[in-house]
């Protein structure tokens, strides 16, 4: 059977090749300046609940809590210290006790000294406010069977599952963390937008979002992020996660508010395996994923022009990236999660 893809959006200039996809090369995050390992993650080392850091296992698990709760926990036995810090408290000021106050807060020291009650009062607020805003196209449901080569299996799952499931994962951390958290599921007209809110009440209605969510409709990011930085009440945390398959000048369009806006942003970039490494060799039928359109061509004759092409988009997106404080983090399909965690917990420490 022939393997189908999205359709590209980058390699429009070159006449008679088939859809192709950008190319990044992959930078692991596992060894990123800050990161506290006690050693490095690997495939042949899983074991306990780290098994839910390999997409694959992640992507058989329907409930999408567990999911959540599984990876972060199997993350955080690499690490040496607990990224859970919970809401930090600054001490303000005292006050009389009222009946009715906890006596935790009562100033025991203070009141041998006056015989008087007074209460600790502190200054409580989250840590910081993240808004993780996801990619759902239908470019987004390339990857797994849909990308087969030669009758083989696909190294990795749908980008979409990979997506829903870190978005997820990211959402559970963030919150054991103490922060307020959005979502926002983007495609090519106005986004679906959870403001953000704390609490396990809030991050079971980002589960009901996410698990609804599906690939769907044309790709267009300025379109798809328009609007979003004006709802964005205060300066946060902007996690994307995408495929980027799109023109640049659009994608750079969609980003330009966030920073305009003092926004920290740190952009995932997702593609199959087979979209970076491109694999194929014979006479393939590629099936656009958001139209329907097909298109053949021997991919050993478009393989060059494909990675120039995809480098090329790619490298436009990087620098522009580059010029603007954006963390750029190239991801993969069948890569451990724990490598976007991670890249995660070192921007959340540097804004915090």
């Amino acid at each position: 059977m022939l393997p189908t893809t999205p359709k590209s959006k980058i390699l429009s200039r070159i006449p008679a090749l088939a859809p192709a996809r950008p190319h990044v090369y992959h930078v692991p995050m596992a060894q990123a300046a800050g990161a506290t390992l006690e050693r490095p993650f690997s495939r042949e080392k899983l074991d306990g609940d780290t098994r839910f850091l390999d997409p694959k296992i992640a992507a058989s698990v329907a409930n999408l809590e567990l999911v959540a709760r599984f990876i972060v926990e199997g993350f955080l036995i690499g690490l040496h210290k607990s990224p859970y810090h919970g809401f930090s408290s600054e001490f303000a000021s005292y006050r009389k006790y009222a009946k009715g106050d906890p006596f935790k807060f009562i100033d025991w020291k203070v009141a041998a000294k006056t015989d008087r009650l007074y209460i600790k009062q502190f200054e409580e607020h989250t840590n910081t406010r993240c808004y993780l805003l996801v990619d759902a196209s239908g470019s987004m449901s390339f990857g797994g069977d849909g990308a087969r080569v030669d009758g083989g299996v696909s190294k990795g799952i749908a980008k979409w599952l990979y997506a829903r499931n870190l978005a997820a994962a990211m959402a559970y951390l963030m919150i054991k963390q103490g922060d307020a958290v959005g979502l926002g599921i983007f495609r090519s007209g106005a986004a679906d937008f959870l403001p953000p809110r704390g609490g396990n009440v809030h991050l079971h209605a980002l589960y009901t979002v996410l698990g609804k969510a599906a690939p769907a409709e044309l790709t267009d990011t300025e379109k798809g992020l328009a609007g979003l930085p004006e709802r964005l009440a205060r300066r946060g945390l902007v996690v994307i996660l995408s495929d980027l398959l799109d023109k640049p000048e659009k994608i750079i369009a969609g980003l330009k508010g966030f920073r305009v806006r003092r926004h920290e942003v740190i952009l995932f970039h997702l593609l199959a395996p087979e979209e970076r490494e491109f694999p194929y060799r014979e006479n393939i039928e590629f099936v656009d994923a958001e139209t329907g359109q097909t298109i053949t061509a021997q991919g050993s004759y478009i393989a060059d022009a494909y990675k120039k092409a995809m480098n090329e988009h790619l490298e436009t997106v990087r620098r522009f990236c580059r010029e603007n404080d954006i963390d750029f983090v190239p991801l993969t399909s069948d890569e451990l999660l724990s490598t976007a965690l991670l890249a995660y917990l070192n921007k959340r420490q540097r804004v915090s």
